[in-house]
């Protein structure tokens, strides 16, 4: 599983607590464009699995379970680098389709949809790099 991933909607995460009271359970807001980091770091919690530990955009960080994390990859709420590479090449082959038909809404739509798939890729390209030059220093 990749380690950085870029939130394609915004959706709410149920941070789970096992301490005797609950205290820091909470709902976190994952804003559409926010960077989750997977760091190495994980706990086995007994009838419960593994969790991992995220950054939000290097700010908010929480233990997340795995299942949690596959779901939300698999519902597309969370895109890595290669799925983004993926959605850029996908909608310029759209783009050309459209061109070749001479449909003008549709290649609005793809263009537009093009543009943000982008940004996205940048903006997540650019967070990986300046997290491994960091890791360097």
């Amino acid at each position: 599983m990749s380690r950085y991933f870029i939130a394609e909607i915004m959706f709410e995460h149920q941070i789970d607590c096992f301490c005797p009271d609950g205290g820091h359970a909470d709902v976190v807001t994952i804003s559409k464009g926010d960077i989750l980091e997977v760091t190495n770091e994980r706990r086995y919690i007994d009838d419960f699995g593994w969790y991992f530990l995220i950054f939000i955009n290097k700010s908010r960080d929480f233990f997340i379970a795995i299942e949690d994390l596959e779901h939300y990859f698999k519902c597309g709420y969370i895109l890595s680098l290669v799925d983004l590479d993926l959605k850029v090449n996908y909608l310029q082959f759209k783009i050309d389709q459209t061109l070749e038909k001479g449909d003008e809404e549709s290649f609005l739509q793809y263009t537009k949809k093009l543009t943000e798939a982008s940004k996205n890729k940048s903006k997540l390209d650019i967070y990986v790099q300046r997290s491994e030059e960091n890791l360097f220093i």
